[in-house]
């Protein structure tokens, strides 16, 4: 399996874990409940919009370039905060063994 291959898979995996992980976080948040209740009262807001075909299309490719930016992003800061976390996790288990090993030249 090629490097590419193997990014997209995990890249995969990640989303599958991060949708039920964050879908948890979300029904639980009140500021993200009202703001997807707003969100809601804007797309009707744009539906009753007396626009153009054209101006339509236009404004659909906007919002969906916008849609697709954010899962990207979202996904990509799962990602970045799970290194950030072996990271942390590393770190701080060199710092503890180093403490331990330390301690134990002193006996």
């Amino acid at each position: 399996m090629c490097d590419k291959d193997f990014k997209e898979l995990v890249k995969i995996a990640v989303e599958k874990l991060k949708d039920e992980s964050v879908l948890k976080l979300l029904r639980a948040d009140a500021s993200y409940q009202k703001d997807s209740k707003d969100e809601g009262y804007a797309e009707d807001a744009f539906n009753q919009l007396d626009l153009t075909q054209e101006q339509r299309e236009v404004c659909q490719h906007l919002i969906d370039c916008r849609e697709k930016q954010d899962f990207e992003y979202g996904t990509h800061a799962y990602i970045a905060g799970l290194m950030d976390t072996f990271r942390i996790m590393v770190y701080c288990s060199k710092k503890m063994g180093y403490r331990e090993n330390k301690g134990s030249h002193i006996m």
